[in-house]
Formats: C-alpha cells, sequence, structure tokens
C-alpha cells in the first residue's frame, strides 16, 4: 500500500467510525473492536514510515529541526498540519500580543488597509455558527455542525492574525517577505540594487508574473496595490501561498512589489540596512 496513504485512509475510518458512533448504528463496543482492529494498526503502519522517512531526512540535516521541515515538505498531510498550527499559533500571539518579530529584527507591517475581508468573513462566520445551532433540530448534527463552525471561525481568525502579527522581517542580513505563516521570499540586503516608492494599483493579489524588462516580479500586494518597488541585481527564489496542502512552487524573482504600512519608513529601514553591508543602493530614501 503507498505509504502516502496510509494517513488519509486512517483518518477516514476514524471519522466514519464517530459518525456511525455519534448516529446509533453501531454501538461503543463495536466502534472500539473497529478502532483496535483497523485504526491502530494503520495508525501504526503511518507512524513507521514517519520514522523511516523523518531518519532519512535526519542522516542529511544538520539540526532535528532541518529533517522536520524537510518531512513535512515532502508530505501533504503534514503540510496541512503544519499550517494549521501555525494559524493557530498566529491568533494565540494576537491575543497574547507576541509578534513573531525576534529580537533585534525590523519588522515592516502590511496589514493595514487589507483586513475589511477577513473581518468580514469573520462575522459571517459567528452569524451562521449561531444561526446553525439554533435551527437545526438534531443534537448529533447540531453538535458536529457547531465544532465546524468554532474551528472555521478561529481558523479565519487565525489568519487575519497572520497577517497582524508576522510582518516582513529584517534580520541576519536579510529582508524576509511574508504573507501571514508563509515566508515568500529570503532577499540577501546585499542583493537589493534599488529600493523606492513605486505606486501600482494592480495586480491586488500575491503573484509571480513575468516582469516587463526580463526576470519575474513578486508582487505582494494589498487591496489598492504596492507602494514599494525593489530590484535585485541578481535572481531570488520566491514563492507565494497556495493551498495548505500544497507545496511552494519557487520561482527566481529579479523584482519585489510590495504593500507595507508605512512606506517611508520601509524604504529607510531597507535602506540604511543595505548600506549596512557596505552595499549602497543606487536609488533609495530621500527625505
Amino acid at each position: 500500500m503507498n505509504s502516502r496513504l496510509v494517513p488519509l485512509i486512517a483518518l477516514v475510518v476514524v471519522v466514519t467510525d464517530a459518525v456511525l458512533l455519534a448516529t446509533g448504528v453501531i454501538g461503543p463496543a463495536t466502534a472500539l473492536a473497529l478502532f483496535l482492529a483497523v485504526e491502530v494498526p494503520l495508525g501504526a503502519i503511518a507512524v513507521s514510515g514517519y520514522v523511516r522517512r523523518y531518519r532519512a531526512h535526519r542522516a542529511d540535516a544538520r539540526t532535528r529541526a532541518d529533517a522536520l521541515r524537510a518531512l513535512a515538505a515532502e508530505d501533504p498531510y503534514l503540510r496541512l498540519i503544519g499550517t494549521e498550527a501555525r494559524t493557530l499559533a498566529s491568533l494565540a500571539r494576537w491575543v497574547t500580543r507576541r509578534p513573531d518579530v525576534p529580537d533585534g529584527a525590523a519588522a515592516l507591517g502590511y496589514s493595514r488597509g487589507t483586513l475589511g475581508i477577513p473581518v468580514a468573513m469573520a462575522v459571517a462566520a459567528s452569524i451562521e455558527l449561531i444561526a446553525v445551532h439554533l435551527l437545526v433540530p438534531w443534537p448529533e448534527v447540531r453538535l458536529a455542525l457547531d465544532l465546524l463552525g468554532i474551528y472555521g471561525l478561529l481558523f479565519v481568525l487565525g489568519w487575519l492574525a497572520g497577517r497582524i502579527v508576522r510582518p516582513h522581517l529584517i534580520e541576519g542580513g536579510e529582508l524576509v517577505l511574508r504573507s501571514g505563516t508563509h515566508v515568500c521570499a529570503r532577499v540577501p540586503l546585499d542583493a537589493i540594487a534599488t529600493v523606492r516608492r513605486d505606486r501600482r494599483l494592480s495586480p491586488t493579489s500575491a503573484e509571480i508574473t513575468p516582469n516587463a524588462r526580463g526576470g519575474n516580479a513578486l508582487t505582494l500586494a494589498g487591496p489598492d496595490g504596492t507602494t514599494v518597488g525593489i530590484e535585485l541585481d541578481r535572481p531570488v527564489p520566491a514563492s507565494v501561498p497556495g493551498f495548505a496542502w500544497s507545496a511552494p512552487s519557487p520561482r527566481e524573482v529579479t523584482v519585489l512589489r510590495l504593500h507595507v504600512d508605512d512606506p517611508d519608513a520601509a524604504l529607510r529601514a531597507i535602506t540604511e540596512a543595505v548600506a549596512g553591508t557596505g552595499v549602497k543602493p543606487r536609488a533609495g530614501y530621500a527625505p
């Protein structure tokens, strides 16, 4: 059996078992028997497969964390779990007011003006949750829908929080560009050739497109476009967020177009950071 299918089959069996038990089709004894006879062996097979693949990555990785990241990068289920865990962690950081900004790093926020749709979605999800709870007459179905609704609401709030607590960073000689929980690019500061105000009204989403002067451009836009343009003197790999279970598809880019909360402050911070590497941008912040 394909080892990638085992976790999915195990999940389907668990959900089916739970639904049959909740709806009274099977009793607790039968549910326990199914769990012991089917779910435990499938779980053991899945765990052994992950352990084997982790050991293979650990042999080549410098640290355990690197091995875990490599394992997650090749497995859609782990990517999904990791994305959802980071999303919920963003919500926790938002509630506790602990942004994901390491000591000594400069943060470049990009959430201003981008939160209208997520807030509307959160309000709609809250209304839907209340309506379902009041209108669905079957207790088991109502409970299942309530749990799904609560999880969906938490996920929307976590996505919203991710744009606030995970800003772009200038740290360790790099400009780290993020979109929520997704790291889009790590740009060496000495690769930055120009940085300037560059107001563009489109596109209004995260994407990588061909640049008119050759190469590709990474756009991390807000609802009203981008405000800062950066040109690089050498390509760097970049990717944009996709489905939680899909692997990123890095492409080399030579132009960056960003939406930031304070363009002037961002230009100053980037220009000063680049100057600190001994490289002077050809066009920087001019007060």
